[in-house]
């Protein structure tokens, strides 16, 4: 059940992305023949509302992903939800960047290279969501993160590779990394 008010929000090029990246992983899964991929990406392209967005996904399974219910979120309502689309390229964010409460990484063929160490971190933690395809997803932890990958459910030719170790300082937040992926390595350092 979607919130009229909520369909009603206008999007921008980073949703418009994500539900792209949302088609090309129903075209990989063989939900869409390309002809289908290629109609619904005009839609995708022109749409002005998430509603418009909602209407070229609604029958896919990942389509609850472009926008989840705050509800639904981790930490309940008001959790600030963001997402990094790793299609053929390479995303990096460095530096004291703003980490959401929950960060979603889609794509296919690319990498995300997230350095935790400078980022500004909600108190709580987060939580890290990899939904990519043939992918590498770097993380660097700062000295007191804690990096819980329990819930991490990779699929096929999928791996984490935790070489980060416990913290080194205690009562940092906790990063969750979760996800079902295919093909895609997840990579933990601390430095």
């Amino acid at each position: 059940m979607t919130d009229p008010a909520s369909d009603a929000l206008r999007v921008g090029d980073r949703e418009r992305e994500l539900a792209v990246a949302v088609l090309h992983e129903a075209v990989g899964g063989g939900y869409l023949d390309l002809q289908e991929f290629e109609e619904r990406s005009v839609t995708v392209y022109a749409a002005r509302t998430r509603g418009d967005l909602r209407s070229a996904l609604a029958d896919l399974p990942d389509a609850a992903r472009l926008f989840p219910p705050a509800a639904a979120a981790p930490g309940g309502a008001g959790v600030d939800v963001d997402a990094i689309a790793v299609d053929w390229t390479t995303v990096r964010r460095q530096g004291p960047w703003r980490v959401p409460g929950h960060l979603y990484i889609t794509g296919t063929m690319g990498t995300a290279d997230l350095d935790l160490r400078a980022a500004n971190l909600p108190p709580g933690g987060c939580v890290i969501e990899v939904r990519a395809t043939w992918s590498t997803v770097k993380i660097r932890l700062g000295d007191a993160v804690i990096a819980r990958t329990d819930d991490f459910g990779g699929g096929s030719m999928t791996t984490v590779k935790d070489k980060a170790g416990p913290p080194t300082v205690p009562g940092g937040p906790v990063v969750d990394i979760r996800g079902e992926t295919s093909w895609t390595t997840v990579t933990l350092r601390r430095k």
